[in-house]
């Protein structure tokens, strides 16, 4: 596989036709080498239109998918950014690109320790990788300018939304297991909560966290 034409293709035909247009970050995916956070059964596929299991039933998210996550998040480069839920790595490693700080908590340790070792070896410096329980947010270190996540949510915790700085933000994947949005939430002008709809996806439930009631008939 040509890695280089493989980086390139997936920015021109799979990103940029999902609206993604942030400069910096189109610059970050361009120059992280995504193949080196995907386990190497799947190296071939490290920049196809795909989602890529990770193992402990967790998956990374299609290139597409992430870009347009963070894009929303609207970093400038100042921002001190939560991320739940770290699992290869590669999406810490844009919003290291992309923020001043981040923090990214995982509960599979697994994942904690093999990004630790990914970002030490591409000298990434401003991520500190904890191993949480983060289901209901992660305070140590509020307030945050952003906060993102890749496994679906019922609903946001009120503990996550405290969490925020006032002009926080918020995406992550809410719904059912059948029925799942990227969402974005965040404070409007009043201080009022608010939440945008941004495209249909499909992930795993956050490990421990509260799923939305069913029936049975």
């Amino acid at each position: 596989m040509n890695i280089e034409k493989a980086r390139f293709n997936m920015i021109e035909q799979q990103v940029k036709p999902w609206k993604v247009f942030d400069e910096r970050l189109l610059g970050a995916m361009a120059t992280i080498p995504r193949e080196k956070f995907v386990p190497e059964s799947h190296r071939s596929v490290a920049y196809a239109d795909t989602h890529i299991p990770l193992g402990h039933n967790q998956s990374m998210l299609a290139p597409r998918e992430i870009a347009r996550m963070i894009q929303a998040l609207g970093l400038t480069g100042e921002e001190k950014v939560l991320e739940i839920g770290c699992g290869s790595g590669y999406s810490s490693a844009l919003l290291a690109k992309l923020s001043k700080k981040v923090y990214s908590v995982d509960i599979i340790g697994d994942f904690v320790s093999d990004t630790r070792k990914r970002l030490k070896k591409l000298a990434f410096s401003n991520v500190e990788i904890e191993e949480v329980d983060a289901a209901d947010g992660w305070m140590a270190q509020a307030p945050y300018d952003a906060i993102i996540m890749t496994s679906m949510l019922n609903k946001w915790p009120d503990s996550m939304i405290k969490g925020l700085t006032s002009e926080g933000r918020i995406v992550g994947i809410l719904g059912s297991p059948e029925n799942q949005h990227v969402v974005l939430g965040y404070f409007d002008e009043h201080s009022s909560w608010q939440q945008e709809e941004l495209f249909p996806v499909q992930a795993t439930p956050m490990i421990n966290a509260e799923l939305p009631n069913t029936f049975e008939f």
